[in-house]
């Protein structure tokens, strides 16, 4: 399969390239992103965004035997968040980010929507699951608007808080997305 390029009524989703690194660097170098994902440092590192752009490309050649999949979200031209699967090789998890910018403009829900439908589309999993911090109710909006529905709680771990969080974590069925087509 080639690298996929979805596109909404408003939005790209493609698959991201080393020259998305200076806009990445802008956008999730801002604390108020940074602090609600788990993976992210604060102040954000040119080198490892670079490390990890570059896996990211790669994982692309062989979607098969990836164990993390993500899409950059391109809105008029420009990049404005990202929405990832990791844990491809077990229960597929989903993430997502946006730049502050464009928070409040339904954005988010619209990528995951369309990166939900690849998902369920493009592979053989049969459930898809997403977490959030507790304190992050637009996250949890958006994970609810979507067809998740809470399991549990957990802990999530902030790199750049450098320490672990409450978070809910929520899960889809196939036949949960199917059924709200």
């Amino acid at each position: 399969m080639s690298k996929p390029v979805i596109r909404t009524s408003r939005l790209v989703l493609r698959a991201p390239n080393p020259e998305d690194l200076d806009r990445c660097a802008v956008l999730l170098g801002d604390y108020e992103v940074a602090k609600m994902l788990s993976r992210v440092p604060y102040p954000y590192d040119l080198e490892l965004g670079r490390q990890h752009l570059a896996r990211s490309v790669k994982r692309w050649e062989n979607i098969a035997d990836a164990d993390e999949l993500g899409f950059h979200i391109d809105h008029e031209g420009d990049l404005i968040g990202g929405v990832g699967f990791k844990k491809l090789q077990e229960t597929p998890e989903i993430g997502y980010w946006l730049g502050r910018p464009y928070w409040g403009k339904g954005f988010m829900s619209e990528a995951l929507d369309a990166a939900i439908g690849w998902m369920f589309e493009n592979t053989g999993h049969e459930r898809l699951a997403c977490e959030a911090m507790t304190e992050n109710q637009a996250s949890i909006k958006v994970m609810e608007k979507a067809g998740f529905r809470p399991v549990g709680e957990v802990g999530c771990a902030s790199v750049s808080r450098g320490e672990t969080l409450p978070a809910i974590r929520s899960e889809m069925t196939r036949t949960d997305y199917l059924s709200s087509l």
